[in-house]
């Protein structure tokens, strides 16, 4: 790993460890050598990766660098970079996910990404800062998600009580 980068704002706090070129060129050459037909010429090769938190949740940022068998490491579209950037959620934020994704009908709670055209004049670090705030935001959106459960919680109990009431219903404990 080269550089690492810690963060420490507000309550925001982690690390990003950068891959060096050299570690790089090593991945390509290695994926560019280990291809068999059927398989893809082109992907993504992690080019940093970390773990942060904030206010007591983690998630991850990776930024991810593009490659092709043909160009090596080069632009998709008309990117100014050859990187994009993702948030993704640690096994350890894995129950939190699963209840936002019980909640809500769409989600995308801590598994977002760059790669968009509306990022694409964006520099790594300006995806980077982009990544944090999604995953701020996500996390900061907890609270109307638990205001929405304990809704869901209250109707259905309110639809229970009516079912039971209705027909003679008796739970049975199993």
């Amino acid at each position: 790993m080269m550089n690492c980068v810690l963060l420490k704002k507000g309550d925001m706090m982690g690390k990003l460890e950068w891959k060096t070129e050299v570690d790089m060129q090593k991945e390509l050459t290695k994926r560019i050598n280990s291809w068999e037909e059927g398989l893809s010429k082109d992907g993504y090769i992690e080019r940093a990766s970390g773990e942060f938190e904030y206010k007591g949740i983690k998630y991850l940022i990776k930024v991810l660098r593009y490659y092709d068998h043909t160009n090596k490491f080069t632009t998709m579209r008309q990117r100014i970079s050859d990187c994009h950037c993702v948030v993704e959620y640690p096994k350890e934020t894995n129950k939190i996910k699963g209840f936002v994704d019980e909640i809500k009908e769409y989600s995308e709670f801590l598994y977002r990404d760059t790669l968009h055209s509306c990022n694409d004049n964006q520099t790594v670090e300006e995806q980077i800062n982009e990544c944090h705030q999604l995953a701020k935001s996500d996390i900061d959106s907890l609270p109307k998600i638990i205001n929405q459960a304990e809704s869901k919680i209250n109707r259905l109990k309110e639809t229970i009580s009516i079912i039971k009431g209705k027909y003679s219903y008796e739970a049975k404990n199993e």
